[in-house]
């Protein structure tokens, strides 16, 4: 792709910084342009003009992503990749829900799109490495890459990057990675940077306020969740809900069940006939979790069967459990009660502030 616009004389790029127009990936070019780097900023347009979608990754974030490189004195480009979106994750954020389980959008968005079209991007500018606002850090110094926790804690993103190709991990850059949000906005301001008031999105970025699950299946496919019975384990009804697309294992809310009913939580989701099982939060604690999309990032600091601490949520708490190998699955293996994982959320697994591994729930047995 060639360069328009610049003098040839100009050192050649040799870092692309994925810039959604946010504070964080802002202070991510600063930050490395002071440090030396010959810059290149590239924001994707994720949706459309007329798409449900939130602030960032639309037209105003690559009108604020552009301003930022003025700003900076670096090139900055944008490329459209709504139909890549589309299909790889907003149709999989929609197939998912409709098939009774929890997706995970951003780190499908981290898989597919900043972790893997990003890197073609920067081949064809010449970059040898990708850098992204992400709270999140790279290890530095001799031996293999290693993904790492954010420093700040309340805004550590590692979670949701355990699905990326760990052979890319030398080739990432995580700048704010060192930086508490606070710090984040303190060198935005100082800077100058248009975003340094910016307010950063919420949740899943393309539903943004006012706009929820039943306004993008309208939108994107042109149909509403089917209502349906809330019914118990022996089969009762209990109420009626508005389309388990609202719905994850182990929530409380929204369920509306009138006196009588506390401690039931959504036990298990049934698509084909549209109804929502309840059980007693504590009925059902779990044996063991099926992973697929299984990504071994730290291979020589676990081994299989060993007690490793793992979370299934952002920001759950830690707890402890065996992963290993049987039958052509990763299988987790809770050491005490779990109760109330949701499949298509990811296990994760850390050894300190170092990432070992990231498997997409697939399916639970339970005890």
């Amino acid at each position: 792709m060639p360069w328009v616009g610049y003098n040839q004389n100009v050192r050649k790029p040799d870092i692309l910084v994925a810039m959604s127009g946010g504070v964080d990936s802002s202070v991510a070019a600063l930050l490395l342009k002071e440090a030396g780097h010959s810059v290149v900023g590239m924001t994707a347009t994720l949706f459309g003009d007329t798409s449900a979608a939130g602030p960032c990754c639309g037209v105003e974030g690559g009108a604020s992503a552009h301003a930022v490189c003025e700003h900076l004195g670096i090139p900055h480009h944008q490329v459209d990749l709504t139909e890549l979106f589309e299909r790889r994750v907003i149709d999989r954020f929609i197939a998912e829900y409709e098939a009774g389980r929890t997706p995970n959008p951003c780190a499908d968005c981290n898989r597919f799109i900043k972790f893997d079209t990003f890197f073609e991007l920067a081949g064809q500018y010449g970059c040898d490495l990708v850098a992204t606002g992400h709270h999140a850090r790279i290890s530095a110094g001799d031996g293999p890459a290693r993904l790492l926790t954010g420093r700040d804690p309340a805004k550590d993103q590692s979670y949701f990057l355990a699905g990326i190709d760990p052979g890319r991990l030398e080739h990432i850059r995580f700048p704010i990675g060192e930086l508490e949000k606070t710090a984040v906005r303190r060198l935005a301001a100082e800077a100058g940077l248009p975003t340094a008031t910016r307010s950063e999105s919420q949740d899943v970025c393309f539903l943004p306020a006012g706009t929820g699950l039943r306004e993008l299946l309208a939108w994107h496919t042109g149909q509403a969740p089917v209502p349906g019975p809330i019914v118990d384990e022996a089969g009762h009804r209990l109420g009626e809900h508005p389309g388990i697309e609202f719905f994850t294992i182990g929530q409380r809310q929204g369920l509306r069940l009138g006196g009588g009913s506390e401690g039931l939580v959504v036990h298990r989701l049934e698509p084909d006939t549209h109804t929502v099982v309840v059980a007693h939060q504590t009925a059902h604690s779990i044996a063991a979790v099926r992973l697929g999309s299984f990504t071994n990032l730290a291979p020589d600091l676990w081994r299989p069967g060993e007690r490793v601490l793992v979370r299934a949520r952002y920001r759950q708490e830690l707890w402890e459990a065996t992963v290993e190998l049987a039958a052509n699955w990763y299988v987790a293996r809770p050491i005490g009660a779990q109760f109330s994982l949701a499949p298509g959320q990811w296990l994760v697994g850390y050894r300190g502030e170092v990432v070992l591994f990231g498997g997409l729930i697939t399916g639970l047995e339970y005890r």
